[in-house]
């Protein structure tokens, strides 16, 4: 075992916090679920990255300062979103012990872990890997369950938000430095963030502009998780919280996006941004938020489109060379990109994970058998109709479920939350669909799941008159 300089930080930064309180630890996973391209510790051949580290802290945290079992287990029930995620869990296990060894050498494989840069079939048999992402996708169902546990009251609730905000910020502090020292020529200070032992492309270039890759080992991963917190700042600014600071965060994260100059954030931006549009041009937004100041934000929205479209009119009539490197940009980073030894690449990955699942009857190779380039692929090649469908019940359930919201004057601040986190929950797949080698996701899109069905939100509880209470017994309230 070894573990590394990062290891020690989140190491030392998690004791602190599960001393401190459960969303500091919780605070602490967010930011370190953004070290993607770090390896906390070496055991063997299995990396385990800061943000699979920090969810032990995370635990602890909460099993310390209240009845976890009791807790966990009421969003885990029936009826709720996460019972699919236990009995995804329990799936995720069986499959990567049996599903390899029953079909052992009957096919070919693109295996996760390979010691070749440019990664080779080889033929399907159990490894290490089956149980290695067999226990990292236990992790995600763990952080919903602990996340949705401690969300108990309208201030914890707003405390999971502000953790989610402060790693956001963190990102964008990593986004600066590292497009910083790769200016100046120090890209090594960043070293001991990116020391796992897998493919970092964080010096790539597409027209002389160097990608941003941020702390992840190359610019789609950086872009999938962005995204998430580009829509999750987005909304709440929408819905008027915390305006001076989610407006910037969003706008940078946005920046940071295209900066990175990935098919899978421009994608994931343009279907958010197009349904985020929809729903305040149809009015489905305004029933949900009708705070004067949100309203000012949705305006602002709305006229933001068709301004933008009208200056770029008016650009290219009088200049239309000045968009030449746009549209360069745009066919190198989207349309030629297929055509690329990385597309073909990676659609060799997913043709061999369709293989895979047409071969094992619709029941999978096994979890972490099987390298592909798409979330949805992933499911279908590990995992089988097995795991696809549990997932799929997981994700509905998540988006048509009604919480009891009866919480008085916090009723609007309620609803943005959840609103917010599960537009960070949609984003998050629509970008792991397009570029996602395994079926363990960011452990902040649990984060996000866990707050968007938080126990709160389903308290049936007569209303709480927030607004004409003392201060002290207010905070008496909503600690309890």
């Amino acid at each position: 075992m070894n573990i590394a300089l990062i290891g020690l930080i989140t190491v030392a930064f998690g004791a602190l916090a599960t001393f401190r309180s459960s969303t500091a630890a919780l605070t602490v996973l967010c930011c370190a679920s953004l070290l993607a391209a770090a390896s906390a510790i070496s055991i063997g051949g299995a990396n385990i990255t800061p943000g699979h580290l920090a969810v032990l802290f995370f635990g602890l945290a909460v099993i310390i300062r209240q009845d976890p079992v009791s807790n966990m287990t009421s969003s885990m029930v029936q009826g709720r979103p996460g019972i699919y995620l236990v009995a995804l869990g329990a799936w995720a296990i069986a499959s990567g012990f049996l599903l390899p060894r029953v079909f052992a050498g009957q096919f070919m494989v693109y295996p996760l872990n390979s010691p070749h840069s440019f990664i080779l079939q080889e033929p399907l048999r159990p490894v290490g890997s089956n149980f290695n992402q067999a226990v990292f996708f236990l992790a995600g169902p763990a952080v919903f369950a602990l996340v949705s546990s401690i969300a108990r009251s309208p201030i914890m609730l707003r405390r999971v938000a502000q953790a989610i905000i402060i790693a956001s910020i963190v990102n964008l502090i990593f986004v600066a430095l590292d497009t910083i020292t790769f200016a100046i020529g120090m890209s090594a200070l960043l070293d001991f963030v990116r020391n796992g032992d897998y493919g970092q492309l964080f010096s790539h270039k597409l027209m002389g502009i160097k990608r941003v890759t941020g702390t992840f080992p190359e610019a789609s991963s950086f872009a999938g998780a962005s995204a998430m917190l580009f829509a999750f700042n987005f909304r709440l600014w929408r819905g008027g919280l915390f305006p001076r600071i989610t407006g910037w965060v969003s706008l940078l994260t946005f920046v940071a996006i295209l900066f990175s100059f990935s098919s899978t954030g421009y994608g994931a931006l343009m279907v958010y941004l197009s349904l985020a549009y929809a729903g305040v041009i149809s009015g489905l937004e305004r029933q949900s938020s009708a705070d004067p100041q949100a309203r000012v934000h949705r305006s602002i929205f709305v006229s933001l489109l068709p301004g933008v479209a009208f200056a770029g009119a008016i650009i290219i009539a009088l200049k239309p060379d000045l968009l030449d490197p746009v549209f360069a940009i745009f066919d190198n980073s989207i349309t030629s990109k297929l055509q690329s030894s990385s597309g073909v690449e990676r659609g060799a990955w997913n043709a061999g994970g369709i293989e895979a699942f047409l071969k094992t009857y619709g029941l999978g190779a096994g979890t972490g058998a099987v390298r592909t380039s798409s979330f949805v692929v992933a499911i279908l090649a590990n995992m089988g109709i097995v795991g696809a469908v549990l997932f799929g019940l997981f994700f509905f359930k998540l988006f048509r479920s009604k919480p009891e919201i009866r919480l008085g004057t916090a009723d609007h601040e309620m609803r943005q939350y959840a609103a917010a986190a599960r537009a960070a929950c949609f984003i998050g797949l629509v970008g792991a669909s397009v570029a996602a080698a395994s079926v363990s996701l960011n452990s902040l899109f649990y984060v996000f799941a866990g707050l968007a069905c938080s126990s709160v939100f389903y308290q049936r509880r007569a209303p709480m008159p927030i607004q004409t209470a003392p201060p002290a017994q207010a905070a008496h309230l909503t600690q309890s």
